[in-house]
């Protein structure tokens, strides 16, 4: 089963003193950048301080890296790195996939082990997104920023993303992997956060990634099973065993398969936190 994050925390590659506090966040997980986040001079360093970090964290720490675009020297060395080192990333999340063949080139570099996280952000690569999604073991990433400036549309206007989220959400359902949303750029801004934030879930989105820890609480609250939620889920499965198999009505609604489809990943989401 594949593993949904409500809250993926971004961190520098660059700023290994900040690695110890993020992960000490209340993130599901953290994500060392060394593409965006890191200067092209500081990109070896940065590498290398991250992977020592990752051989050395504690076993509760859920940590993933983002390697630089597969497509350039420095992702490949990002790749190689890695299959020589010891550390052992929960994932690794490939930028600028276009393609399918993107995602699964790296992965099997990685020996098929690790999860991979694709980040879609361009015209072709959402021309090619369920392919890209049924090859993203991890899930998919909207990498709004990217695409919306290629396109110069705005990312903070929810109705000009609206077809991208669309797409994503469509790709990873058929796909059976999580999506994620792209940060909400404004860190102080907690209300069109959480505003924001529900949109996305209520779209399919599992969880969202963040640029500050400030963001964390909030994301993981939409995303979290508020306690009504979690007991009509209950109630729901309790009344289709009692039924065996004959027609249930749960507050004057009939029970059919999505309802429960519903109900199951609502139980399954509070299982894991």
């Amino acid at each position: 089963m594949t593993q949904t994050f409500r809250s993926l925390l971004f961190v520098p590659g660059a700023r290994s003193d900040r690695f110890d506090k993020a992960a000490a966040s209340s993130a599901d997980t953290i994500i060392i950048d060394l593409e965006d986040a890191v200067l092209p001079d500081d990109k070896a360093e940065a590498r290398e301080a991250t992977l020592e970090w990752l051989s050395k964290r504690g076993d509760k720490v859920v940590a993933g890296i983002r390697i630089n675009s597969p497509r350039t020297a420095t992702g490949c060395a990002d790749i190689a790195a890695l299959v020589e080192t010891s550390a052992a990333p929960d994932f690794v999340m490939i930028p600028k996939a276009e393609t399918g063949i993107d995602v699964e080139i790296v992965a099997e570099a990685l020996g098929g082990q690790i999860p991979v996280i694709s980040v879609i952000e361009s015209g072709r690569a959402f021309r090619n997104a369920s392919d890209i999604a049924n090859s993203s073991s991890g899930g998919v990433l909207f990498g709004g920023a990217d695409f919306s400036a290629s396109l110069g549309a705005d990312l903070s206007n929810w109705d000009a993303m609206l077809t991208a989220r669309g797409t994503i959400a469509a790709a990873c359902g058929e796909a059976g992997v999580p999506a994620y949303d792209v940060p909400y750029l404004d860190v102080n801004d907690e209300a069109g956060l959480i505003e924001y934030t529900q949109k996305v879930k209520a779209f399919g989105f599992a969880g969202r990634t963040c640029i500050h820890p400030k963001q964390v609480e909030a994301v993981n609250s939409v995303f979290s099973p508020s306690d009504s939620e979690i007991e009509d889920a209950k109630a729901i499965i309790a009344a289709l065993e009692e039924a065996e198999g004959g027609a249930v009505l749960f507050k004057g609604k009939l029970i059919d398969r999505p309802i429960i489809l519903a109900a199951q990943r609502i139980l399954a989401k509070a299982s894991q936190e």
